[in-house]
């Protein structure tokens, strides 16, 4: 089902309306294997712009984003959905929890990286440059656009994390690897100087937060884009621990970025219970 552009799977279901978002440079297949363990609710995914099958954009700045769910709920007729996001998706829930609101949101290890206070040790100038630095290298990766080579990728990927090989083949097929890499900067354009937890601070409704707390591989990065990420995820914690008791957070031991792929049952579960808890 195509919506103004956007490639949606409604998959149905009785119960809370649930929209569900998924990251940079994957797709609405991501939440297969979570959405087994989903019962009760009334699902729907979505392909992010330019990702997936939902048409080619030029722009990836928030309102475009939120205009775009904004669209899916209007036109699937979801009752004051529940929203659901990882990575870039969860950012864009918590950006639509605080500006159109929602019944409530959770957010999968989305937690950006665009202000120099979230990353300790590190002048406002040093962050400054070495994200530009890491977002370079991201960009000139040569991209996956032959159907074969982009497979055999995520089947590689699968493999390498103890994922499901089929579904991060069909994730694959369907990414068609978009955006290309020359888009990251496009992409990562609206993180620069958003706060994320200042903004989930100001939230109305009930939030989770679900963080991997196995820490990533660094070692193929150059040494200033590590020590960029290693002091993001000393400040991911510490923002973490200043939360007031109302946000719910969740540090998943077990899993990295991608908690859903890692522990979709545990995920699952967490959605679940926090849909219905918070709902009565």
């Amino acid at each position: 089902m195509q919506i103004d552009g956007i490639a949606v799977l409604d998959h149905g279901g009785v119960g809370p309306d649930v929209l569900l978002l998924h990251g940079a440079n994957r797709t609405a297949l991501d939440w297969e294997p979570v959405r087994l363990h989903l019962t009760g609710l009334r699902l729907v995914a979505m392909d992010l712009r330019g990702h997936g099958r939902s048409a080619s954009v030029c722009s990836y700045e928030w309102e475009d984003h939120l205009a775009d769910v904004d669209a899916v709920i209007r036109t699937l007729g979801l009752r004051r959905p529940w929203l659901v996001g990882h990575s870039l998706g969860g950012m864009i829930a918590v950006r639509y929890a605080a500006s159109r609101g929602c019944a409530g949101v959770v957010d999968l290890d989305g937690f950006g990286g665009g202000v120099p206070t979230l990353y300790p040790g590190l002048t406002p100038q040093e962050v400054r440059e070495r994200r530009a630095e890491q977002i370079a290298l991201y960009a000139g990766a040569p991209a996956a656009t032959d159907p074969g080579q982009a497979e055999a990728r995520g089947r590689a990927m699968a493999e390498r994390f103890g994922w499901d090989a089929e579904s991060e083949a069909a994730r694959a097929r369907r990414s068609q690897g978009r955006p290309l890499p020359g888009e990251l900067p496009a992409l990562m354009n609206p993180l620069e100087g958003y706060d994320l937890f200042a903004e989930v601070r100001g939230l109305r409704v009930p939030a989770l937060l679900v963080a991997g707390a196995r820490r990533p591989d660094l070692g193929h990065l150059p040494q200033r884009v590590r020590e960029l990420t290693g002091a993001l995820v000393r400040g991911i914690e510490r923002e973490l621990k200043a939360l007031p008791d109302c946000v719910g957070v969740v540090r998943m031991e077990s899993a990295g970025h991608m908690v859903h792929l890692d522990e979709p049952a545990r995920v699952g579960e967490l959605i679940r219970e926090f849909v219905k808890r918070s709902g009565n």
